[in-house]
């Protein structure tokens, strides 16, 4: 058994295999759809192409906000096997978990003031957050201690890189990610827009493009642009329900540069909600946000 248990919460959308084997625990995000309320196993309880075949059928799906006896309870798992803790959020940008996993916390060191609890904002989201915590179970495999680790994933978070493409702008518009107006005239003209997690960890354009091909063209570009040792990282390209233009992008990005691995993912119900069918991510290591 490790001396540090890596935790991170359901925003990371990786294969829960991968995790597993990555030796990383998991805190499930509450969310609901259609009134009906579900927790975010992974696809377990709800297949990932059930809860997207809902969304298309006009079904509503709305998350929840992080609970704090969840995180009490990852916490008390650890101390209770001697273990540090060291839970990795989806950013704060995005969502409150940051800040409830750290009240978390203060109230368990209150009680247990020997314990070894740290929270790190990823400062990411989805695939990216996914990629940041890979690397750090990776680093914790080697021997690091979690004081280590948590150093190392907050010297070097923003070097995580999303892109994100949209199907549709109805989604972003729900969650007040882009404004009604913007979302019909977007609709009008055809408008795909890329996005990116901004070095703050917020959702921001990058550009707006007409045409959906157009939109993974220059995705694909903007990654062989960024990243960086291409050949000695493995990216994640996720996508919402459209594995074609996932395997699309896939090709178009090894016209330009050849990575050393590719991890195809989904994206789960809580980036889900947000991106609507279609969304499509590609994390990867490269120059730090904001440079």
């Amino acid at each position: 058994m490790h001396d540090t248990v890596l935790i991170t919460d359901s925003g990371c959308d990786l294969p829960f295999e991968v995790l597993e084997d990555a030796g990383v625990e998991l805190i499930f995000f509450p969310y609901t759809l259609d009134g009906e309320e579900r927790f975010d196993d992974f696809g377990r309880t709800l297949s990932y192409d059930s809860f997207y075949d809902a969304l298309r059928a006009g079904a509503r799906s709305m998350t929840a906000q992080a609970r704090s006896i969840d995180c009490d309870a990852a916490f008390r798992r650890a101390h209770d096997r001697a273990q540090a803790a060291v839970l990795v959020t989806i950013s704060s940008g995005l969502s409150a978990m940051y800040d409830v996993a750290q009240l978390a916390r203060e109230r368990f060191l209150v009680q247990q003031p020997d314990a070894r609890i740290f929270v790190v904002d990823s400062l990411s989201v989805s695939a990216g957050q996914g990629l940041l915590v890979l690397e750090m179970a990776k680093h914790l495999a080697e021997g690091a201690s979690a004081e280590d680790v948590v150093t190392w994933a907050e010297d070097n978070r923003l070097q995580v890189n999303h892109l994100f493409t949209v199907d549709s702008f109805e989604y972003l518009v729900r969650g007040g990610r882009v404004s009604p107006a913007a979302g019909a005239a977007g609709a009008i003209l055809d408008i795909k827009p890329v996005l990116h997690v901004d070095a703050a960890g917020h959702l921001a354009p990058l550009k707006k493009l007409r045409g959906r091909h157009r939109a993974l063209r220059v995705l694909s570009e903007m990654v062989a642009e960024r990243i960086e040792d291409p050949e000695r990282q493995t990216i994640i390209i996720a996508h919402a329900q459209c594995p074609e233009d996932a395997r699309e992008v896939r090709n178009m990005l090894a016209e330009h540069v050849r990575v050393g691995a590719v991890i195809d993912d989904r994206i789960g119900v809580i980036i889900g909600t947000h991106v609507g069918p279609g969304g499509l991510i590609v994390a990867f290591w490269g120059r730090a946000r904001g440079s």
